[in-house]
C-alpha cells in the first residue's frame, strides 16, 4: 500500500497517541513474538530512512539520528526486537502495523 509523509508535526501527533505500545509485545500472524522498544519518528524516504535506522541502532537515539535528514517527509515507525532474540532488530511502518492488527485509527 502507498502511504503519504506526515509533516514533522503530524509525525509527533501519531507517534505520541501510539507511544503507549512502547514496553509492550505483539504478534502477527505467524511471526515470532516481538517487542516493540520504541515509536519513532523517522524520514519518510526509503533511503533515507535506511541512513536513519543504520544510526539509530548504533547510538539508540532517535534526536541523533534524525538530526542528519534535511527533508520535510516523515514516517512513524515501531523499533522491535524478537522476544526470544532481542538483539534482532527490525521495524515496522505505524500504518502498516495498524492495518496489520485491526486498529482503526484517523491518520492525519
Amino acid at each position: 500500500m502507498d502511504y503519504t509523509p506526515f509533516t514533522l508535526e503530524d509525525a509527533e501527533e501519531v507517534r505520541e497517541d501510539f507511544e503507549d505500545l512502547v514496553d509492550t509485545d505483539f504478534k502477527i500472524g505467524t511471526s515470532p513474538e516481538m517487542f516493540v522498544e520504541n515509536v519513532v519518528i523517522a524520514p519518510f524516504p526509503a533511503a533515507e530512512r535506511e541512513v536513519f535506522f543504520e544510526k539509530y541502532y548504533a547510538s539508540k537515539d532517535c534526536g541523533t539520528a534524525l538530526a542528519a535528514y534535511n527533508g520535510k517527509d516523515y514516517d512513524v515507525i515501531l523499533v522491535t526486537c524478537e522476544t526470544q532474540n532481542d538483539s534482532n532488530y527490525s521495524h515496522i511502518g505505524i500504518r502498516e502495523f495498524a492495518g496489520l492488527r485491526g486498529i482503526k485509527y484517523d491518520f492525519p
